[in-house]
């Protein structure tokens, strides 16, 4: 290993005059790789705005920008800052995180808005190349006896390779799991908040009534509830409204929970889950009204012609249609980082459209559009508050799913936030009239 020794700084005193040197404060108890690791560090984050500070392996700790950190990056592995220099590239962040060789104290929402910086940053070749080759200088070392008594636990399955499949989120989690965090009603859609007191099961009951009366429900009527989760908007409209739901999901474990909903709360006279997809029901105009909540249900830009068309078929004519749409809400989704995190790993079925390409698909499909409305506010504070509910329980999320899958659903949640807060996408409810 090549480093500088602490008393070779008089030969780095021309380097301390770049702006980012002065930003490494306090300065810890100093050795060579520390020296090495700091100026790289300086260099990295020289126009960063922000403040936060990074835990080295070795048990040394480095400020960036003045003032509180408001989160520190605890860096397992030389080979994570090594990565950093090399490619500049958030995803590998993302991967880094999912497997345990970063961890993040402090506050998580802020520390993923390093994935713009590193997207915008752009350092001269000379400069680059010199970042590298005193990172390539760094030992694979990695944390030891260093480690601090409130790190936070090693993801319980070993690092993997970097690849697409390493940010694979999977829905395939006992219900134990959503427990946690989804809500009293298993919820999986934007919820609608009255005021900022309004608690998590508040704001769904108010969605799900805001659902029902939207779709003029009355006594009798037949309503195809698509993907429809864990049955909390079917069993709700069939308690208060008296109408007869056919829900239908494509995944056993929503299926097996939605039917037990169904059994204790005694509406199996009024409610049928099935375990099928839209495509396997009869093409047959049978249902008076149908609606799609469920938001890991998103249809994606491709399919949505076809989509469109079979829900057209199975309404009665005059049928009424509601959805929650995801869209994106410029030309700028096209660019965002949090659009390519989100649609290259996490959700790759998830392409969307804009929202007036969604309006003229809709209209294509022969649906005449009578009122839209907004929900992206509604939708940040319930991820906010997801989001807090999975944190709270963190211990006993890991222990249902293990570390890997608890970090890749704070990861998914904590990038649509940002997406929805910088306004690139927006979440819409569309109703129809099939015409």
């Amino acid at each position: 290993m090549s480093s500088y020794p602490v008393n070779a700084l008089d030969h780095l005193r021309p380097l301390m005059t770049d702006p980012g040197w002065q930003q490494a404060q306090p300065i810890p108890q100093d050795d060579g790789e520390t020296t090495q690791v700091r100026l790289i560090l300086n260099k990295l984050f020289q126009t960063f705005t922000g403040t936060f500070a990074v835990r080295l392996w070795n048990g040394n700790t480095l400020h960036i920008g003045t003032g509180s950190p408001a989160f520190t990056v605890c860096l397992e592995q030389a080979s994570v800052l090594r990565d950093m220099v090399l490619f500049s590239d958030p995803h590998r962040l993302a991967e880094a995180y999912v497997a345990g060789d970063i961890q993040i104290q402090g506050d998580f929402h802020a520390a993923m808005q390093l994935q713009d910086y590193f997207v915008s940053l752009s350092l001269p070749l000379h400069e680059k190349l010199g970042l590298i080759f005193r990172a390539l200088t760094l030992a694979s070392h990695q944390a030891s006896q260093y480690a601090h008594s409130t790190q936070i636990p090693q993801a319980s399955t070993p690092a993997q390779s970097r690849s697409e499949n390493t940010l694979r989120l999977d829905y395939n989690a006992p219900d134990d799991f959503y427990q946690l965090w989804l809500g009293e009603h298993r919820l999986h859609a934007c919820a609608y908040f009255t005021g900022q007191s309004s608690s998590l099961a508040e704001a769904q009951q108010t969605q799900l009534d805001k659902i029902c009366q939207a779709l003029r429900l009355q006594h009798g009527n037949t309503l195809l509830d698509i993907d429809c989760g864990r049955g909390g908007l079917a069993c709700w409209a069939a308690k208060h409204y008296g109408v007869f739901v056919h829900g239908i999901t494509t995944r056993p474990d929503e299926y097996a929970y939605a039917t037990r909903q169904v059994q204790a709360q005694g509406l199996s006279h009024l409610i049928k889950i099935e375990l099928a997809d839209i495509s396997n029901l009869p093409a047959t105009s049978q249902y008076d009204k149908a609606v799609n909540i469920s938001m890991h249900s998103h249809v994606g830009s491709q399919q949505l012609p076809g989509w469109l068309a079979t829900v057209h078929a199975l309404l009665k004519p005059g049928g009424v249609f509601l959805s929650h749409a995801i869209s994106s809400e410029s030309a700028a989704w096209q660019q965002a980082n949090s659009r390519d995190f989100i649609n290259r790993h996490l959700s790759p079925q998830a392409s969307l459209t804009t929202f007036s390409q969604r309006l003229q698909h809709m209209d294509n499909a022969k649906f005449d559009v009578f009122k839209v409305e907004g929900l992206q506010r509604h939708y940040v504070l319930t991820l906010r508050q997801w989001l807090a509910a999975l944190e709270t329980h963190h211990t006993a999320a890991a222990a249902l799913v293990g570390e890997r899958t608890y970090r890749l659903w704070r990861l998914y949640m904590t990038a649509n936030v940002i997406q929805f807060e910088q306004g690139v996408t927006g979440i819409h409810q569309i109703l129809a009239t099939r015409r």
